[in-house]
């Protein structure tokens, strides 16, 4: 059994699953229920990143503040051990200043999980960490912005889902190749540069006949 280990936050359980004694399933939706219950909505499998939704706002969870902690070349730091989106995104941005690699980020879940909102933390973490020395230009902002529009054309109000994404998109973030960048933000050469999105899968159908309960895409509400 695993041990129960109380912290002034209440039951606390490991950031990373593979930690716990019986690896089975019980165990694991016992630890996720744990640290929800704490607001403690992320947490690791090995390298990935598991996120519950949890259906409220959380007081600084994702300050700007908690965003510059992570963007960090220290695979060591403290921050770059808890389990966070932010963590992962800049995982993914260590790998293109470090080893000139192209990154993917695969966020999938059902509908209502949150994918659409996750989304937008890495374009938010990534915009921010390929910005130079924190400035925002308006290469940054002109991504940021774009996600209001494809979910105006894009997400509509479903019986489970308030914002439900009707199609599929892959969002390509294009940076600049060079030497690594130094600690801390992003240098000249690792800096955002550009994006691609690629839609794919809408749910055309929508349009024309909804179901009792749902909406049409938002732009006709707008």
């Amino acid at each position: 059994r695993t041990s129960d280990v109380f912290t002034l936050e209440g039951l606390s359980v490991p950031d990373d699953l593979t930690q716990l004694t019986h690896l089975h399933e019980p165990a694991v939706l016992s630890s996720l229920q744990n640290r929800f219950d704490i607001d403690k909505i992320y947490t690791f499998t090995g390298p990935i990143l598991i996120a519950l939704n949890p259906f409220k706002l959380i007081p600084g969870l994702y300050d700007e503040e908690v965003l510059k902690s992570f963007i960090t070349t220290k695979q060591n730091a403290v921050a770059n051990s808890k389990p966070h989106v932010f963590n992962t995104s800049n995982a993914a941005y260590r790998g293109i200043c470090d080893r000139q690699k192209s990154q993917t980020v695969l966020i999938s879940g059902e509908s209502g999980a949150g994918k659409t909102e996750t989304t937008k933390h890495v374009m938010k973490f990534l915009a921010l960490a390929g910005s130079e020395d924190g400035a925002v230009t308006n290469v940054e902002k002109q991504v940021l912005e774009s996600n209001p529009l494809l979910e105006a054309f894009g997400n509509a109000r479903t019986l489970r889902n308030d914002n439900s994404s009707r199609f599929g998109k892959f969002i390509e973030l294009q940076f600049r190749s060079g030497q690594k960048a130094f600690e801390g933000m992003a240098g000249q050469n690792s800096r955002l540069c550009g994006a691609r999105i690629r839609t794919y899968l809408l749910e055309k159908v929508r349009v024309c006949d909804q179901q009792e309960g749902e909406r049409n895409y938002h732009i006709f509400y707008e």
